[in-house]
């Protein structure tokens, strides 16, 4: 991993931040949600942005958006979300675009600590992988295939509010030829009801 340590210090930044932002109450009521509130159902929704680092290609501005599905078991989220990231290469007066929009759906759990501002996660899931690569290039084809993909993940959620979340994650995609390495940040809105 050529940019592991640039990676690793935007995660980093990102917990920061959820550090700094978090008031006490927030992570209070988050905590006494959280024992009472399981079930499926359309919890919250969010985004995320960050930088990917894919395998044969490079870095990327990574997109994303993700749905809270509320809690299987307790401290259990089930997260389906949509990412997608695009990089292009110029070779003299000839282009190539390596893309990617992947549909994943996610397990993670949670380890909150007692009185503590933030909690920690750790989850995995699966992901199908839309890839398509366009060359301008002479006798180079275009071409598009789907994958299947696992992920692994783990990062920090901070409620800075009772019904918002901010999160820094790690995150790398095990996809046939395409493996990629992501370090997000965002939020997840959650609906109180």
């Amino acid at each position: 991993m050529k940019r592991a340590p640039f990676s690793l210090v935007a995660l980093f930044t990102a917990v920061g931040l959820c550090f700094a932002l978090s008031p006490a109450f927030a992570q209070q009521h988050a905590q006494t949600a959280a024992q009472t509130d399981t079930g499926l159902g359309f919890k919250g929704i969010g985004g995320s942005i960050g930088l990917v680092d894919p395998e044969d290609a490079s870095s990327a501005l990574n997109l994303g958006f993700h749905v809270d599905a509320g809690q299987i078991v307790r401290n259990v989220h089930l997260i389906p979300s949509l990412q997608y990231w695009s990089v292009g290469t110029d070779v003299g007066v000839y282009s190539a675009d390596t893309k990617d929009l992947a549909f994943n759906t996610d397990v993670n759990v949670d380890f909150p600590l007692q009185g503590g501002r933030f909690t920690p996660y750790l989850g995995g899931g699966v992901g199908l992988h839309f890839l398509s690569f366009d060359s301008s290039v002479p006798n180079v084809d275009s071409t598009s295939d789907t994958k299947f993909g696992l992920n692994v993940l783990g990062g920090m959620r901070n409620d800075v509010m009772p019904n918002l979340a901010l999160f820094g994650e790690l995150r790398y995609a095990f996809v046939s030829d395409a493996n990629q390495l992501k370090v997000l940040g965002g939020f997840t809105y959650k609906f109180i009801y």
